[in-house]
């Protein structure tokens, strides 16, 4: 029997399922038969009428994988890069970006994260891959069934059933630069088939590879402590209870980034150029050259064309204390990653009565302490807009990033789905979604707990979703399927937001804020409303070949801008919408020795989220905010190659291409840097035909996504005697550049990553492997972000009276030099890793 529910109710787990179909299939020489849940069904991947990519369990194993980066490189259609360690995570499929998702609190990337089908917001990068069975990557809109954030696509972690009998598994490895790694789960009956369980746990550590010049101590570090327990009970054959709990730890140092300085900037000649500072600004410096504030102070460009290249002899970080002019000095009142994170599921599937007609319920619910702080000017920079001598030591410099965070989510799930061995079925279900999200200044005086809620730079904010979803499927003809979803929803959000000790950010509808410990009625609310259909049309021939259209809308949810925004008459951005379709084709030969999936798709995309620092005002530079300033358009297609020709080979191959291009649009920045550093004083939306020229984004491609990847792996598994195999893989990936911004001046290098595996395998379940990452020593920049130079000072100078743009005065942009600040990629690291399953 096959569910619309996250398991099917059978004598023994889907798991187990597959495990079986696996290992027939490794004893003949074909593939594995892989079951996934990407439309909220059970059915197997070779026949499931969707663009789907899956890293299975077996993959995750062999290939070494540990992390959502991993699974990226051996997927279609998804581009990941870390740009803030472990944190700010901004999965791209297809193209579909936003350069400040999850950095400025409330704008969302367009794929979300599920886990056994529960919607989790925000970060997924501190887990156990020894508990998932698989990673499904659904493409293309999914909003119809998944919900909010998804209208790029939805990334679903699905982990373990527990097992009816006894299993257990211990694996641990070391590394170059510290890396240690020991997990083990075990798995068995606690009553027999009726109540089953999984525990396990996790403990990983990093050392770092880069050194801060300022302090000689190493960045990058990582720390991981998770456990997690699962247990399954079958009080009846009609009904499964699945409880899952996890807990984790993280505990990361200061991040790895270097700054790109504004003395490197090669074009773009302009008054926003360090020729053009107020040299002397408050601030205290000593940077050598060539990255000083002596070296490059002529340079009259302000902006960098061309490629971010790694500069591991540049990370100087203000994280500890040293010696300046002013005596012992520290930038920042907290340094690195901490996260404490607490997730609970429940999820029941009730076939009522043996009738076919299933109850399912998803339960969810998070709760997470997150503490972040870096010195955000990324040099060794103090920096305060305060004139007059240097605060006191007691006193973060202004662009010191430290603050912690407390979130806390739950969600529901109710659908009841008709029998599925009928050529008519359908499905019902409600959802409900509520995430309260409180944030504060972590500052020399509170560096634990933070200054309270309510004081200078807090946050309170709220996020609500409701909906109503279905879906109709009919099967007219033998072979034929039509399947229609659709999805009503209203999310609404509020948020308090307290930039300075008198200013509250107030627009909109208004509730009382006193609850939460700030003064005043001043709570703003937004809300959105929209349908989202999805139609599926698919054809298996007699031979077995699966031909399947869709058509479909998503969005991503709007917000607010915070203060900032206030300021520059842009309180809320709107959604962001995507519409379009996809064909696609999937064969597999009679002996399920090769596979080819294929697809091709296009999407508009409407009121794209783009960044912006300076709109429609004729003040200083202004905190970045989100306006709706583009629409753009997604094409390309993913081709997936698999061949199992003997039982001891595996091989893979995906390709993917994306034609992600905006259609229209007005970037303020880009105004700046061709006018020669003129400010916006006009609405970007409505531009003037004469500004046009200088900010038009018409055929730029959209940022943080490359073009086109190629992937892969091979394995080789020969037996040496009847107990003891040989087991080698190679994966690889090679990616193209990624544009940092709209204006596709300045991008980040493509990529080509080889990592490789070779050790011994018993029939007993032991194995032994050494490993090497990385063995081409890429050192290609995973990300950049566009960002500032201080340290040629803040104020304008020397700039020539009387400035103007079509015929009228203009204001010049006196903001800081234009720099860009980037990770550090981990070089070649070789290792060993020992697993033991029992």
């Amino acid at each position: 029997m096959i569910l619309l529910g996250t398991a099917a109710l059978l004598p023994f787990s889907s798991l187990q399922a597959q495990e079986v179909a696996q290992e027939t299939a490794q004893a003949g020489g074909g593939l594995d038969e892989i079951i996934v849940t990407a439309r909220k069904v059970e059915e197997n991947l070779a026949t499931a009428p969707i663009a789907v990519s899956v890293v299975s369990d077996r993959s995750i194993a062999n290939l070494g994988l540990t992390s959502i980066d991993d699974f990226a490189r051996q997927a279609s259609g998804i581009s990941f890069s870390q740009a803030f360690g472990r944190s700010s995570d901004r999965p791209v499929i297809r193209g579909q970006s936003n350069v400040l998702a999850n950095v400025q609190f409330g704008v969302e990337t367009g794929a979300a994260y599920f886990v056994d089908g529960i919607y989790y917001q925000g970060d997924l990068q501190a887990f156990d891959p020894e508990q998932l069975a698989r990673v499904e990557i659904v493409k293309g809109p999914q909003s119809a069934l998944y919900g909010r954030n998804t209208y790029a696509g939805a990334i679903n972690f699905v982990t373990k059933d527990p097992t009816s009998t006894w299993t257990a598994n211990i694996r641990a490895s070391a590394a170059e630069y510290g890396e240690y790694v020991a997990s083990g789960s075990i798995s068995g009956p606690i009553l027999g088939d009726a109540l089953t369980f999984r525990a396990g746990g996790r403990y990983s550590e990093y050392g770092g590879q880069f050194t801060n010049q300022l302090t000689g101590k190493k960045v990058g570090q990582e720390q991981t402590k998770i456990g997690y327990l699962t247990i399954v009970a079958r009080p009846s054959d009609d009904i499964k209870i699945r409880l899952r709990g996890e807990y984790s730890e993280q505990e990361d140092g200061p991040l790895a980034l270097f700054l790109t300085g504004s003395a490197l900037n090669n074009c773009s000649p302009g008054f926003r150029s360090n020729a053009f500072r107020q040299v002397g600004a408050p601030f205290f410096n000593n940077v050598p050259a060539p990255f000083g504030n002596t070296i490059g102070a002529t340079n009259n460009n302000q902006y960098l064309c061309g490629a971010i290249t790694p500069q591991p002899d540049n990370i100087r970080l203000n994280t500890d204390p040293v010696q300046t002019p002013f005596g012992v000095r520290d930038g920042t009142a907290f340094d690195g990653i901490q996260n404490k994170q607490f997730n609970a599921s429940a999820i029941v599937d009730w076939d009522l009565g043996g009738s076919g007609f299933v109850l399912s319920s998803l339960t969810g619910y998070r709760k997470l302490l997150n503490r972040f702080g870096t010195d955000s000017d990324h040099s060794d920079a103090f920096f305060f807009f305060a004139g007059g001598p240097p605060p006191a030591a007691t006193v973060e410099p202004t662009f010191a990033n430290t603050n912690k965070k407390n979130f806390e989510d739950f969600s529901q799930e109710l659908r009841l789905a008709t029998p599925v061995n009928k050529p008519v079925r359908a499905m019902v279900g409600l959802y409900y979604y509520k995430q309260d999200f409180e944030t504060v200044d972590l500052t020399f005086a509170n560096p634990f707990d933070g200054e309270p809620l309510g004081s200078n730079l807090s946050q309170v904010a709220t996020i609500e979703n409701k909906a109503v979803f279905g879906l109709l499927a009919w099967d007219p003809l033998p072979g034929l399927t039509i399947q229609g979803e659709l999805r009503y929803q209203e999310e609404t959000k509020t948020l308090l937001d307290r930039a300075s000790a008198t200013s509250f950010f107030c627009a909109g509808e208004q509730a009382n804020a006193a609850q939460f410990g700030f003064a005043g009625t001043c709570l703003p609310k937004g809300k959105w409303t929209g349908t989202d259909p999805r139609i599926t049309i698919n054809y298996t021939t007699p031979g077995g070949t699966l031909l399947y259209a869709v058509y479909a809308r998503g969005r991503k949810p709007g917000g607010f801008n915070g203060t900032g925004g206030i300021t520059a008459n842009e309180p809320f951005y709107q959604e962001e919408l995507a519409e379009g379709g996809e064909i696609g084709i999937k064969w597999s030969s009679q002996d399920r020795k090769v596979s080819v999936n294929a697809t091709a798709y296009y999407n508009k995309l409407s009121g794209v989220q783009l960044t912006n620092s300076i709109i429609g005002t004729t003040g200083g530079a202004l905190t970045s905010i989100v306006t709706n300033t583009g629409d753009a358009r997604n094409q390309g297609f993913e081709l997936e190659l698999a061949a199992a020709p003997h039982p001891d080979i595996r091989a893979n191959i995906n390709i993917s291409y994306v034609d992600a291009k905006f259609t229209s649009g007005c970037d303020a920045d880009l105004f700046i840097l061709n006018s020669g550093g003129l400010r916006v004083n006009f609405d970007t939306r409505n531009p003037p035909a004469a500004a046009l020229p200088l900010c038009d984004i018409t055929g730029k491609q959209l940022p943080l996504g490359s073009s086109y990847q190629v992937n892969g792996s091979f394995s080789w598994e020969p037996a040496i005697t009847e107990t003891l195999r040989l087991t080698t893989n190679l994966n690889f990936s090679l990616e193209d550049k990624k544009y940092i911004q709209t204006d596709n001046f300045a991008f980040v290098p493509g990529a080509f990553l080889l990592n490789a595996r070779i050790g011994f395998r018993t029939a007993s379940g032991i194995q032994v492997v050494a490993f090497g990452r990385n063995l081409t020593n890429e050192d290609a920049v995973p990300l950049a972000t566009r960002w500032f130079d201080y340290r040629y000072g803040f104020a304008g100078r020397n700039i020539p009276a009387g400035q103007t743009f079509n015929g009228a005065p203009a204001a010049v942009e006196t903001g800081a030099p234009r720099a860009f600040f980037a990770p550090l990629r981990r070089g070649r690291t070789f290792g060993v890793e020992t697993i033991m399953r029992f």
